[in-house]
């Protein structure tokens, strides 16, 4: 940002937070952020119209420092009411590498939110939390700079997603739009994009288990696939890895023996000679997600 940032905000008599352009010359004013009277300035021949404090105060209320106290104020109420009334918050973003398009509500899986959390040393403005209290999302209010690769790597590697929104001057009055359309999102859910593995952490495999007929035989039995999952909720359904197959077997099949294969579905269908304690095969086609499945294991 180019220009210095000014105190362009202050609390009128009755508490309301006011714009500058909405003062009036000796009117009585505080500042929102340290509760010390302010005066309206409109001097120096860069200057624009500005409050500043009657009384030298803290180096650290300045106007960076009110922006973000606003920008993260109101955000906080915006999203608090969003989750109260059980309502979404669609935020729109591009993967940088790919150009993949996403619009995704971040508060998918999230429970509550905290201003006040201690992430191994690192603080977000704000963190979206799961019904555990477990980080699920951490936004960071940006004004100068940018983030190191230390903390993009740090969020990373706890899968957790980072939001950067980039402020500039008043931008307090539009908090929704800006919160909407961040500078970053540390996500991308295409797996032929670098980023896909480099953000992996963030996402979550559960295997996905769904009842259906054999196509053979008729007999209603159990099917078994990976649902990849994130903090904004369900991405899609994926095949099962070799690992993944021979674990499910070795956990919900009590040892019998089972062929490998996209979807491993067990029950007793005529098709298969459950002597051997086979596994019916389906084809993948005919998995499909529905409200009736359930989590049968989180990775």
């Amino acid at each position: 940002m180019g220009k210095k940032l000014l105190h362009t905000t202050g609390c009128d008599e009755e508490g309301r937070i006011i714009h500058i352009n909405e003062a009036e010359k000796g009117g009585i004013y505080t500042c929102p952020l340290c509760h010390d009277r302010l005066v309206t300035r409109n001097e120096g021949k860069a200057q624009r119209p500005h409050f500043a404090h009657f009384k030298k105060t803290e180096a650290g209320c300045n106007g960076e420092a009110l922006l973000l106290h606003l920008f993260r104020q109101k955000a906080v109420t915006l999203l608090n009411g969003r989750i109260e009334r059980k309502e979404p918050f669609p935020i729109r973003w591009s993967c940088p590498l790919c150009n993949r398009r996403y619009e995704k509500d971040i508060l998918q899986q999230a429970a509550s939110l905290t201003t006040d959390i201690d992430i191994e040393g690192h603080h977000p403005d704000i963190t979206l939390l799961d019904a555990k209290g477990r980080p699920l999302i951490a936004i960071k209010l940006l004004i100068r700079g940018k983030l190191t690769k230390k903390t993009l790597h740090f969020y990373e590697d706890r899968g957790i997603i980072l939001i950067q929104v980039r402020l500039e001057e008043d931008d307090w009055m539009q908090v929704e739009e800006k919160l909407s359309n961040p500078e970053s999102v540390t996500f991308c859910a295409n797996a032929e994009c670098y980023n896909f593995q480099f953000y992996h952490n963030c996402i979550r495999r559960e295997y996905y288990s769904q009842k259906f007929k054999c196509k053979k035989c008729g007999k209603v039995v159990d099917g078994y696939m990976v649902r990849n999952t994130s903090a904004f909720g369900i991405i899609g359904l994926d095949r099962l890895q070799d690992h993944e197959k021979q674990e499910i077997v070795s956990k919900f099949f009590r040892g019998k023996r089972a062929t490998v294969a996209d979807i491993l579905v067990y029950g007793k269908c005529r098709c298969v000679p459950h002597s051997k304690g086979l596994v019916c095969l389906i084809k993948s086609d005919d998995f499909k997600e529905k409200r009736e499945g359930k989590i049968v294991k989180r990775k």
